[in-house]
């Protein structure tokens, strides 16, 4: 008998791939089933990776040892910012009640976990700790990122906003100060909200609608996180502190300047929309709608390498709408930081969970653009044709 079950361990050392397992356990089976011995148990493909990729010590034992590069490969910060970061948390977390684990390894598993799509119990698992202590310092820290350092999401004013004009300009749009536009955020059926079913959208799954302006860089100015998925985007924006200010004070919100959106937005004088693609279109107001269209695309690429950067975002598995808010907008502040020393992805495909949206004008109580809005985006159209004219006549001259 042992000799026999000596060949079989022989024979699925020989084979060595954890494919063959299941025939290694099949034959040890058939020999218990002859022999009537006790049957070994293996550890299954899934274990065996587990194991693999279990470290020990990880935060002091590996993490000193990351290149820049490295660390922020896993971290999307580099090793200064997330001491910075420990540092603006610190006096806030040390006011909280309870049991704590060490700020920095709260800061370093919370930053783990957003940016990759690893399961709760092998986060916990790398940084030697429980599921439970992971998912609740997680949702500590994203209150407290929240909360505390908003103040990275700053509306353009002054020579930041005379940056993001020019840059606008030179991307081919005049006198736009941001865009905005929305994205969605799958979460798990929401609990605690009067109506659940509202977070159900139109593409059959359930989720928030982030709606944000960014400026010429792709940098978040403004970010909403709290909406159900099923609200169009006007609705959404209408609640927003941005689109209340457009309603009533846009002078102070925009300095003269205007914003741009796509046709899910009403047109106004302060916010620009597409012509509606309802048939052919002259030539300038396609050249308008192609030009604002590319600027939209900053706002686009941004959404798109936010959930690059924080893979978590597309699988939150959040049933607080609250905890899943403060999660996204987290998400945008850290971005943020993220620009400061890595700049924008190069992204060519973009696929940001865009939920189809109905042109403003055709919902029930839209409309095609008050006067003014009409009045200024047939100047701006007319501006860009003429411009693109004088330079096509200066490369003739130059050919």
């Amino acid at each position: 008998m042992s000799l026999m079950t000596g060949f079989a361990f022989l024979f699925a050392e020989e084979l060595d791939a954890s494919d063959n397992i299941p025939f290694v356990t099949d034959a040890l089976r058939h020999l218990q089933d002859c022999l009537n011995v006790p049957m070994i148990n293996f550890k299954s493909p899934v274990n065996y990776r587990r194991d693999e990729t279990k470290v020990k010590n990880y935060i002091n034992a590996v993490i000193p040892h990351y290149s820049i590069s490295e660390f922020q490969t896993h971290f999307q910060l580099t090793p200064t910012q997330v001491e910075g970061l420990i540092a603006e948390l610190e006096p806030f977390y040390s006011n909280l009640m309870g049991r704590k684990w060490p700020l920095r390894n709260v800061v370093l598993a919370s930053l783990w976990t957003l940016a990759t799509l690893e399961s709760y119990r092998d986060v916990a698992d790398r940084f030697e700790t429980s599921k439970s202590v992971i998912c609740g310092h997680l949702h500590e820290f994203c209150a407290l990122v929240a909360e505390h350092l908003s103040g990275t999401l700053r509306w353009p004013a002054g020579e930041a906003a005379e940056a993001s004009v020019r840059g606008f300009a030179a991307a081919g749009f005049p006198g736009t100060l941001c865009a905005v536009g929305a994205c969605h955020i799958p979460v798990e059926k929401p609990q605690g909200v009067p109506d659940p079913e509202e977070y159900f959208n139109s593409k059959h799954f359930y989720s928030i609608n982030l709606t944000a302006c960014c400026d010429h860089a792709g940098r978040f100015v403004h970010v909403s996180s709290e909406h159900p998925g099923s609200w169009h985007n006007s609705r959404v924006l209408r609640v927003t502190d941005i689109g209340k200010a457009l309603e009533g004070d846009p002078q102070s919100l925009l300095s003269g300047f205007h914003i741009v959106g796509d046709a899910s937005y009403p047109l106004s004088e302060h916010l620009l929309t597409p012509f509606p693609d309802s048939g052919p279109l002259l030539p300038r107001m396609g050249r308008y709608n192609w030009k604002l269209h590319t600027v939209l695309k900053i706002l686009d690429g941004s959404f798109f390498a936010l959930k690059c950067r924080f893979r978590r975002l597309k699988s939150l598995q959040m049933h607080s709408v609250a905890k899943t808010s403060a999660a996204v907008k987290t998400c945008c502040i850290l971005y943020n930081l993220c620009l400061e020393t890595s700049g924008s992805l190069q992204i060519e495909d973009i696929d940001c969970e865009i939920v189809p949206q109905e042109p403003f004008h055709l919902l029930p109580d839209g409309h095609c653009g008050n006067p003014a809005g009409t009045a200024k985006r047939k100047a701006i159209a007319a501006s860009l044709a003429n411009r693109g004219l004088r330079a096509r006549r200066r490369k003739k001259t130059e050919d």
